[in-house]
């Protein structure tokens, strides 16, 4: 479950990251090149960090070919969907949900052997957690020559990953399908509802 989870939020990542390249108007190549640093990035960063090598898109090139199948369907994608933004955004949110599950789930287990609580294993864990959720987005940001999105005023992005990566490794030790649940549908509560820049009052409040 995981595994699947992992691959749906390089999916979602890479279409974001991609997404932006063409709003910059960049050859399919710089498109698909921003995809896939936006959809490993932050598992890369993670995997270093904690010395778990080789990278796992190294070890397994479904990450590479679902990152570059996102950055061909975003470059090819009908104009009517370029300024979509809350569309787009909401994508983003996915993949954010998705990553601070799968952050936890490997800093913990390769770690601390994912089976006990303690103080360290709680603040590496959220850390990494986090640093997997928006790492990627980091880097793509830095190439483009912008200012981080998290780092900018009213963006609730740092917040929303530190409740995602909390929840699910405090929740992991009772059940890890409930800890999934819960953080998934949080992660995206304060993206897409809490925060006014979010789907429900860009898009649904509006109506």
């Amino acid at each position: 479950m995981l595994y699947f989870l992992d691959l749906f939020g390089t999916f979602a990542f890479a279409i974001t990251g991609a997404y932006k390249a063409k709003g910059s108007k960049l050859h399919i190549f710089g498109v698909i090149f921003l995809g896939i640093i936006t959809a490993v990035g932050g598992g890369t960063f993670r995997d270093i960090v904690i010395g778990r090598t080789p990278l796992f898109y190294l070890k397994d090139p479904n990450y590479l070919l679902v990152a570059i199948m996102a950055g061909l369907i975003i470059y090819f994608i009908p104009t009517f969907f370029k300024k979509r933004y809350s569309f787009f955004r909401f994508i983003d949110s996915i993949g954010l949900a998705s990553f601070v599950i799968i952050g936890v789930s490997v800093a913990n287990t390769f770690l601390f052997g994912g089976n006990h609580f303690s103080l360290n294993s709680l603040l590496v864990s959220v850390f990494l957690g986090m640093l997997t959720g928006f790492g990627g987005g980091i880097v793509r940001d830095a190439i483009m020559g912008d200012v981080p999105y998290l780092l900018k005023h009213g963006s609730n992005y740092v917040l929303t990953a530190f409740w995602g990566s909390l929840i699910f490794y405090l929740l992991s030790f009772i059940n890890v399908n409930l800890a999934m649940i819960v953080s998934f549908i949080t992660t995206l509560y304060l993206r897409e509802v809490a925060s006014k820049f979010g789907l429900y009052n860009k898009v649904i409040k509006k109506q």
